[in-house]
């Protein structure tokens, strides 16, 4: 007995340390970086539905994450944005850089605050991760896959910003284990729990939405894998019918969160939002429009409608898709194999080798003995979500793939298992040691590989692409979304420059930081100068598009000098001399353009990427 109690104060004290870690690194970031790029919408959006219970801003995307975010506000002594006329335009964006910039508030404990909620939902997400894989398959197990979530780089990255993604992986990971807990014990207080869970899942971000699907296929092979001990078709009128019950459970429990947030909404303003949000000027979305409008007058049909009203906003710009940078090839349509070539550039690379051999070891040793059930949840979540990533066209960043990391992860658990408890069954004697000092090597190359990285996770990249230029690669948030602008000042102070001019892609006004007589704003058509730049990597990398396009300068033209310093991976710094420019003359603008075959695919849609020469 005292032993079991010592093991279990041993892996207290083990996850304790992991997650701790994990925490303080998330703290440290939050400190350190500057606002990014989608805060400036999500920061004012859950101050203002906590403050005023008025949802107008950020419909969007869901309201838990940025409610938790904005709770720590309440109780700093801020100015909201609620004078200005970006909040009776319902303009979040403009609110944003108001209420964080122009106010008088101090942004960076604005910042700060309303990070920690997210850091720690981070934590809460290791905890229910750390607990299911060790129900499975044990604490030995269940302590290797903490460690490599707590050292996860782009779990570190997102896991202390407000915005939606950390909180989509753990809407996902908790609905599915409370629907797969529901499928093995098949009682009403577990039904209700997976009701519960499925709710809360669908107010961290639209793309829980995905779990209809996803649960009901999960159910499905549950029937059939019960076939010989129920009969197929009463089991699964049994099932749906709590599937369905499982559903009705979510939905209430989405109107109640939703409820308090839309109940000081004026239907004038639910109106204006609807429209502002939906395209009034497309004769396609009237339809959409008139149904929506039909909720607004009531303060108990309201939640139903911007709940709505977030889906059809969410489906719409999926379809639109976004511009996307990716290997020097540029689209806006999308790029069917931008996420598996983000995979492969930034997750650290034992992760994808433990995975890739999980596959092997699978087909060799465990396909026909294995349990079916387990590979049921574990791959249908994550086959499902890739299936739909890839046939979409929002190609803007690694994150969008999160809500899939804990069941690479519960893979990893089921590849390692026999390593880890030497099961005979599948290794001699020889083999269960070389399998252990490669697991043991792996782990090791992975927290070398993260450390390394720290503070700058979000512009990691794994050793695919060492000694070349991260910029090169991707763009946006997989690298650059503002967070370096504290660090860009301190630069400019530490070489005491005089004028620079900043080309700035973020959530952060530049002057916030640096002092305003020494900014000179710019943009990439105002063509070749000399002096110093500070060029953020995804403008650096657009402008080539959107310059070639249009008939304007990109920055073309700076690919011929080497940049004086790379901020933090994200902001290319020059300094640009007369004799440089002479050494290196920028080609006339005339001759930097697409080609006319480019052009005529461009036009017609025939080519959704195509590569600037």
């Amino acid at each position: 007995m005292q032993g079991a109690n010592f093991k279990k104060a041993i892996t207290f004290f083990l996850v304790f340390v992991l997650l701790g870690a994990m925490f303080v690194f998330l703290l440290l970031q939050a400190r350190w970086d500057s606002g990014t790029t989608d805060e400036v919408a999500h920061i004012p959006a859950g101050y203002s539905y906590v403050k005023k219970l008025d949802y107008r801003l950020n419909p969007e995307h869901p309201p838990l994450a940025k409610v938790l975010s904005g709770i720590p506000l309440l109780f700093q002594n801020l100015k909201g944005p609620f004078g200005d006329w970006s909040w009776g335009a319902a303009n979040q964006w403009e609110a944003g850089w108001n209420f964080l910039y122009e106010q008088g508030n101090d942004a960076d404990q604005m910042l700060f605050w309303s990070r920690l909620p997210i850091a720690l939902l981070t934590v809460v997400l290791g905890l229910v991760l750390f607990f299911w894989v060790k129900s499975l398959y044990g604490r030995k197990v269940a302590l290797l896959i903490l460690f490599l979530y707590s050292f996860a780089p782009t779990v570190l990255a997102h896991g202390h910003l407000v915005t939606t993604d950390i909180a989509a992986t753990l809407g996902f990971t908790i609905a599915v284990w409370g629907w797969v807990n529901f499928l093995e014990k098949k009682n009403w207080q577990n039904l209700v729990l997976a009701g519960v869970l499925f709710g809360v899942a669908q107010t961290l971000k639209f793309s829980c939405f995905l779990l209809i699907p996803i649960l009901f296929l999960i159910f499905l092979v549950k029937v059939c894998l019960e076939r010989k001990k129920h009969r197929a078709w009463p089991n699964f009128l049994f099932l749906f019918g709590r599937y369905l019950v499982m559903l009705l459970i979510g939905f209430v429990v989405v109107w109640l969160i939703y409820l308090p947030f839309t109940w000081n909404m004026p239907p004038a303003i639910e109106h204006q939002v609807i429209e502002q949000n939906l395209k009034p000027d497309d004769a396609r979305t009237l339809p959409i429009r008139n149904f929506l409008h039909v909720f607004e007058n009531s303060k108990l049909t309201r939640p139903v409608g911007h709940y709505l009203l977030g889906l059809f906003c969410v489906f719409g710009r999926t379809a639109g898709g976004n511009d996307t940078f990716i290997l020097g090839y540029f689209s806006n349509h999308g790029v069917k194999w931008y996420f598996p070539v983000a995979w492969l550039l930034k997750i650290p690379l034992p992760v994808t080798i433990l995975f890739l051999f999980g596959f092997y070891f699978l087909l060799r040793y465990k396909l026909r003995k294995e349990n079916y059930w387990r590979l049921t949840y574990i791959f249908i979540p994550l086959l499902a979500y890739w299936a739909v990533t890839l046939k979409g066209s929002l190609n803007i960043g690694i994150r969008h793939l999160l809500p899939t990391f804990p069941f690479v992860y519960l893979f990893i658990a089921d590849t390692i298992y026999p390593i880890i408890n030497g099961d005979k069954r599948f290794f001699s004697q020889e083999a269960l040691v070389l399998s252990r000092v490669l697991v043991g090597f792996l782990f090791v190359w992975y927290v070398l590989s993260s450390w390394l990285s720290f503070p700058y996770y979000l512009a990691y990249f794994n050793e695919i692409t060492f000694g070349k230029e991260k910029h090169d690669f991707l763009v946006d948030s997989n690298l650059d979304w503002g967070q370096d602008c504290k660090r860009l000042a301190k630069f400019i102070q530490e070489r005491n420059i005089k004028k620079i001019k900043i080309d700035y892609f973020g959530g952060t006004v530049p002057s916030y930081y640096i002092p305003e007589e020494k900014i000179i704003s710019w943009h990439s058509d105002q063509g070749p100068a000399t002096g110093w730049f500070a060029i953020s990597a995804t403008y650096f990398q657009f402008s080539k598009m959107y310059g070639i396009k249009e008939g304007k300068w990109g920055y073309n033209w700076l690919e011929a000098f080497e940049p004086e310093k790379i901020i933090g991976g994200s902001i290319l710094v020059f300094n640009i001399s007369t004799e440089d420019l002479k050494k290196h003359p920028p080609r006339p603008l005339g001759e930097i353009r697409i080609t006319p075959q480019q052009a005529e695919a461009e036009r017609q849609g025939l080519v959704k990427s195509w590569q600037v020469h």
